[in-house]
């Protein structure tokens, strides 16, 4: 089993709706490291330069990135995207765009999504008192029923509908779509 990660941050800076979009002011670097179960992991980040002579590097980054994405092709890819990286309209258009154009670059994408802010916004409105134990929400039925309308209703059907805007393709499905998850 092969595991590759990719810096959410370099791929959204780095990769536009039309393939790769030249700045002076980015670099990136990799690191490819072997772990004993002989899962491969790409890691990349980012980072910003001071140097406005940065073409040569900026070229050198983006065959770096075009292989990892290459390896990538036909892949099937799991991307966490949680309710803090959802606040503004911005960002969330910016992370349907970035989905989109991975997949035109031949990876397929499984978004799994958050929404924990707009969970407790609609808590809120609604009355609905929730606590939290160790970091984690204790969830009581009332507070499950809030969570499957914001994160079914809303949130899941602005994603998949922002990646289909974008030029991409997206079915929004709840893990209670036809037991498609089930606990227990």
């Amino acid at each position: 089993m092969k595991l590759f990660t990719i810096s959410s941050i370099l791929v959204a800076s780095s990769v536009g709706t039309n393939g790769f979009i030249p700045s002076t002011s980015l670099s990136a670097t990799s690191q490819t490291r072997q772990h004993q179960n002989n899962d491969v992991i790409i890691s990349s980040s980012l980072h910003s330069t001071d140097s406005d002579d940065d073409t040569s590097s900026f070229v050198a980054n983006t065959k770096t990135i075009a292989s990892s994405l290459s390896s990538l092709s036909g892949q099937t890819i799991v991307v966490k995207y949680g309710g803090n990286a959802m606040t503004t309209p911005e960002l969330a258009t910016l992370f349907c765009e970035d989905i989109a154009t991975l997949q035109k670059l031949g990876l397929r994408i499984v978004v799994v999504h958050g929404g924990g802010p707009m969970i407790n916004a609609m808590l809120e409105k609604v009355g609905v008192e929730s606590r939290f134990e160790g970091g984690m929400r204790v969830s009581t039925p009332e507070v499950v029923d809030v969570a499957a309308m914001v994160l079914c209703g809303k949130v899941n059907k602005n994603i998949s509908g922002g990646i289909v805007l974008a030029g991409g393709h997206a079915l929004g499905l709840s893990g209670r779509d036809d037991g498609l998850l089930r606990c227990e």
